[in-house]
């Protein structure tokens, strides 16, 4: 997908129309239509505060990843059982030193998991039958 797609696609994700953005980035509703019809794009500067304003990365506005998170979640605190504390980055990190074979492992433990967690969820908003 290309930059001016994308900055259009999370534009009308937010629910603004090309103003609204315009007034956010402080530019003009034109300069909001050239970057969305490509006929100029943003410079760095902007392009970092479109990605902040949005919660994505630059890399994903410049179609380098298409993970379209908040990377403020990588930061986020979670504590493990023994009650030490560790983030989503720092999980990644050490994702990311293991072999594909123990990458894989941990994928199907999560595939597991999130098996789990839905019937867990089915079974709790599961309708009562109270005419039995």
């Amino acid at each position: 997908m290309l930059l001016g797609d994308l900055i259009a696609e999370l534009r009308l994700d937010h629910q603004m129309n090309q103003k609204d953005l315009a007034k956010v980035l402080n530019v003009s509703v034109a300069t909001i239509s050239h970057y969305e019809s490509e006929k100029n794009y943003p410079d760095v500067s902007t392009l970092s505060r479109i990605a902040d304003f949005f919660g994505v990365s630059t890399d994903y506005l410049l179609g380098r990843t298409r993970i379209r998170m908040d990377f403020n979640n990588f930061h986020r605190e979670v504590r493990l059982l023994d009650g030490s504390m560790t983030s989503a980055d720092c999980v990644m990190a050490r994702f990311l030193k293991l072999s594909d074979k123990s990458q894989a492992d941990i994928l199907n433990l999560m595939d597991l998991f999130q098996m789990r967690d839905d019937m867990r969820h089915n079974e709790i908003i599961k309708p009562l039958n109270l005419g039995e």
